[in-house]
């Protein structure tokens, strides 16, 4: 039976940006826990920043009151966490309540509405205008021709993997709010991408939501959309745009910093990463002339750099490490189409910083490996602090449980996204044996916990399936002795 879910879980999906806010972050995740509170429950938020980081606790209370002995546990949790820690409680808490997280130094606060979005200041700098003198709006140009600004050089680096064969430029709305439409055409006059620059300091969320109502009216689909801005979008906006496939680029997100011979240096890196991790799963490195993937390799269906890989039972393996630092939910999309295309078993995606929070969630759901910045990207049994780790088969499974008289759920437990199994492949509901020098262990691989859920549907309805296996197996044996 699901669990509904908990109302303050909605409040704070709401409110996203104040939590983040509190803790001095823009962005990032929140990891909510519904906790026994000494009347009733609390949600415990975990905010964690764009490096995946603790920043600060949150136990919002919501409409209740908090007593003395929360406050007392909270203290506590305080203590051992060391990390900057919240309260939010309509009904407050008890005058000693209050007076020991002030000596903690932990915040109260009554609402959500307490908490105001303030912009960041930062030292002006001047601004840059888009040169259009010697270049009209409105007329066809081609790419190298693109005026010359920071914003346009994002916009150019994002459309040379498409190889337009023109370019045409829009003034949207008045001149002042410097808002220019970019088309991409081919030859034949189909459209390739549409990108839209903002020169402004702040963007907000109207402008996006324009742009979005134009998207739909012209029912566009299957081709690259995105909006280009100075300052990072807020979370809650680029959840709304990507719900539609639309992109939001920032500079501050999109700066290359790193200038190209580092950045060839990376790629380089984590391609040569990337072949250790297909050898470790035992596939082998295909020649690129096969017909069947000459457009992932001649740019025109191109969405970065590309490995192609067989195993010795002919399945295959497709690895993409993206061209853009930031992994985006219309790249996985257009991945996820390009593996069914192509028939191909399983897919991969290595990314050169990171994924969107929607990004790696559709990643997972579609069963491609999304493996971050933070994963070690090359065979991490090479190393020899590292033990070997080995998928067991259900048999060998089988045999192990018997041998100790254990069951399935007995087994320690190992996260699905532990790099040791993103290594081996191995899937949630899988006995992995790590073998060491002083002997073997077995560890269950399991989702990783998100939304405060304790109780996993996945885990139960696989040890369902092997006790039903087990039973239909004992069947056999009785029909097969009479």
């Amino acid at each position: 039976m699901s669990r509904s879910k908990n109302p303050l879980i909605d409040l704070a999906e709401k409110e996203e940006e104040k939590f983040y806010y509190l803790f001095g972050e823009n962005e990032g995740k929140l990891i909510y826990e519904v906790r026994e509170a000494q009347k009733g429950e609390f949600l415990e938020i975990k905010v964690l920043n764009i490096e995946a980081k603790l920043a600060g606790i949150v136990w919002f209370f919501g409409p209740q009151r908090a007593y003395i002995e929360d406050i007392r546990e909270m203290v506590l949790r305080s203590e051992n966490q060391k990390v900057p820690m919240a309260l939010i409680a309509a009904e407050g808490t008890t005058s000693q309540g209050k007076k020991e997280l002030k000596s903690r130094g932990i915040d109260i606060l009554k609402d959500l509405e307490n908490i105001e979005l303030k912009e960041k200041t930062s030292p002006k700098k001047k601004k840059e205008v888009i040169e259009t003198k010697e270049i009209e709006i409105g007329e066809d140009i081609s790419l190298s021709k693109l005026p010359d600004s920071a914003l346009m050089r994002v916009a150019k680096r994002l459309l040379q993997r498409r190889e337009p064969d023109v370019i045409n430029l829009k003034q949207i709305g008045k001149k002042s709010e410097n808002i220019i439409e970019i088309r991409a055409f081919s030859s034949d006059k189909q459209l390739l991408a549409l990108y839209r620059t903002i020169d402004k300091d702040s963007i907000g969320i109207s402008i996006v939501r324009k742009f979005i109502e134009s998207v739909q009216e012209e029912k566009l689909e299957g081709i690259p959309i995105a909006l280009i801005g100075k300052v990072k979008f807020t979370a809650n906006t680029k959840k709304e745009a990507e719900e539609y496939g639309i992109n939001l680029i920032s500079l501050e997100e999109e700066n290359d910093s790193k200038g190209d011979i580092e950045q060839l240096k990376l790629n380089k890196r984590l391609r040569e990463g990337a072949i250790e991790i297909i050898e470790q799963r035992g596939f082998s490195l295909l020649d690129k002339k096969d017909d069947k993937f000459s457009k992932l390799f001649d740019g025109s269906d191109s969405l970065g750099t590309y490995l192609i890989a067989e195993n010795q039972v002919k399945d295959t393996l497709l690895v993409l490490l993206p061209s853009e630092d930031v992994v985006r939910v219309a790249t996985v999309r257009e991945f996820k189409e390009q593996i069914d295309a192509l028939e191909v078993n399983e897919g991969m995606l290595i990314a050169l910083k990171r994924f969107t929070y929607t990004a790696e969630r559709e990643a997972k759901d579609f069963g491609i490996a999304a493996l971050k910045k933070n994963h070690p990207v090359f065979n991490i049994f090479s190393h020899y602090l590292v033990p070997e780790h080995e998928v067991m088969d259900k048999l060998a499974v089988d045999e192990m449980l018997d041998k100790y008289n254990a069951k399935l759920l007995q087994l320690p437990r190992i996260y699905e996204d532990d790099p040791g199994i993103v290594a081996v492949n191995g899937k949630v509901g899988d006995v992995v044996r790590i073998i060491r020098d002083n002997g073997e262990n077995f560890r269950l691989v399991v989702p990783r916990p998100e939304g405060g859920r304790t109780e996993n549907t996945a885990l139960v309805k696989m040890t369902d399936q092997r006790m039903k296996r087990l039973k239909n197996d004992k069947e056999k044996d009785e029909k097969d002795e009479i």
